[in-house]
């Protein structure tokens, strides 16, 4: 029982290649790097997008595949930030928009 408790409860998943991630602005927050069914964890683009991403702060954002360069727009909350791995919780999903 207690493994069970110790357990995330959907897996984190490598993203093996580099999707970029924007706020409303536009701005690149950076890279995914891992994605599980609840949220993600992305690598800032730098020390100063990382400091700007504080814990409780809720953003829509822009996910760009590569190579085909599909998008998807989910609102996440901003749950942990270590210097420049920043993770976010899945709120709410929403219909594709234009970056």
């Amino acid at each position: 029982m207690n493994s069970l408790r110790k357990r995330r409860r959907f897996p984190r998943l490598a993203v093996p290649e580099e999707a970029r991630v924007y706020d409303e602005t536009g701005r690149e927050l950076g890279v995914v790097s891992q994605v599980s069914g609840n949220g993600m964890n992305i690598e800032a683009s730098s020390p100063a997008v990382a400091s700007s991403l504080l814990a409780g702060r809720r953003l829509r954002i822009t996910v760009v595949e590569p190579g085909s360069r599909a998008t998807n727009v989910v609102d996440v909350i901003v749950r942990a930030c270590e210097g420049k791995l920043v993770g976010m919780q899945f709120v709410d999903l929403v219909a594709d928009e234009p970056l």
